[in-house]
């Protein structure tokens, strides 16, 4: 049966909802990863091996949680997703040496690779193609919204109770998040039956077809660009260089945060018409800004404006990319596409975080920073094949 514009409007809310408490203090401890590590006695080394093996379980799982998306539903694993998170952080609560978080961080990652296919292939199936720009704008605007809170709550917690409270007090959130969740409605449609090699053969024709081997490419390093330069390398500067706590560093990213979520839906909204490409190249060149005042001015006001610009204002080609994902492939093997995404640049992160380890140990802050403007290269690149095929240009 149809669903009206009523029931529709009442999933996405719930949905959205779930979406900010999940992602609140999971994002918002995030900056303080770092931060832990090296209290607990990790090198800049090990911290980006901890960063990069906690995140390979996901690359194999990623291709099982598109099919299970598929097969079995979203709801199901949306359920699961922060089940699971809840159990990682009551493990890493207990963690007294750096090897000890390796497992408990894996875990965290894990649903990654179970719930992210079905996380963006629920939101192609709350709104209609049409629409998919500002309807993504608004997903990472929630996102971020919670996570000011996030940032200043784990800010907060890390700081006056240590961050045993701090692990628990995620776990919490998650477990509510999965009571949340269980008032959603299956949205996956009714599904043919078939063979494993029609199935597989569907797959691979979807994901080899452009533009979505350029999309999976755009989006891999987008995501390894903002976690090499805004994760590890700036949180580093903050600690070692500009001497700031956990307090002020999260500060710092709850304002990012009120600024992305203020904009985004703006992005989303203006990345559906012909000048997309555009609007991409403005934060492209941006993101370069950023990496300069990091390697010029690792001051606590430069390393403030690097993340403002680099972050708080890059409203554009995250939802273009996944509005554009979702919009290339049909619905049937819309979760395995994005298993494929997840794949991709999951690994793209775990490659690249670990070699920002390596080469902040060998080089130094500035050169490891420099090594950034590759990724922004090559993302340039791939904007420009985007821009050159016609159909993609036609989405309006």
């Amino acid at each position: 049966m149809k669903r009206n514009a009523d029931d529709r409007s009442l999933e996405a809310t719930l949905y959205l909802l779930s979406i900010g408490l999940g992602n609140s203090l999971t994002t918002g401890l995030q900056p303080l990863l770092p931060y832990y590590l090296r209290s607990i006695g990790a090198t800049v080394e090990q911290l980006g091996t901890v960063l990069a093996v906690s995140r390979a379980s996901v690359l194999a799982l990623l291709p099982l949680g598109g099919l299970l998306t598929d097969m079995l539903g979203r709801k199901t694993v949306l359920v699961l997703s922060p089940l699971i998170i809840s159990l990682a952080y009551v493990l890493l609560s207990y963690a007294t040496t750096w090897e000890m978080t390796i497992l408990p961080l894996a875990l965290a990652f894990l649903p990654t690779a179970i719930a992210g296919p079905a996380i963006f292939a629920y939101m192609a199936e709350l709104t209609s193609v049409e629409k998919y720009g500002r309807f993504y704008g608004l997903y990472f605007a929630v996102y971020n919204a919670a996570t000011v809170l996030g940032y200043v709550a784990a800010g907060y917690l890390a700081e006056q109770y240590g961050y045993k409270v701090l692990f628990l007090a995620t776990s919490a959130t998650m477990l509510a998040t999965a009571a949340l969740r269980m008032g959603l409605r299956e949205t996956r449609g009714k599904r043919e039956r078939r063979s494993a090699s029609e199935e597989l053969a569907g797959w691979v024709r979807a994901a080899r077809n452009e533009p979505v081997p350029t999309l999976v490419l755009l989006r891999s390093l987008s995501l390894a660009h903002a976690t090499v330069l805004t994760a590890i390398y700036l949180p580093l500067l903050a600690r070692d260089r500009a001497g700031l706590g956990e307090s002020d560093l999260t500060f710092m990213f709850a304002v990012e945060s009120l600024l992305f979520a203020a904009l985004v839906p703006l992005g989303g909204r203006l990345i559906e018409g012909n000048s997309w490409a555009r609007f991409v190249a403005i934060e492209l060149f941006l993101r370069s800004l950023a990496g300069l005042l990091l390697i010029v001015q690792p001051t606590q006001y430069g390393i403030f404006a690097a993340l403002i610009v680099g972050s708080g204002l890059a409203i554009f080609l995250q939802p273009f990319v996944d509005a554009r994902t979702s919009a290339s492939v049909p619905a049937s093997v819309r979760g395995r596409i994005w298993s494929v995404q997840q794949f991709s640049h999951n690994l793209a992160i775990v490659l690249l975080t670990y070699v920002s380890g390596v080469l902040w140990e060998s080089l130094g802050p500035e050169p490891a920073i420099a090594s950034t403007f590759a990724y922004i290269l090559v993302m340039a690149y791939a904007v420009h094949r985007l821009r050159s095929m016609e159909p993609l240009a036609r989405v309006t």
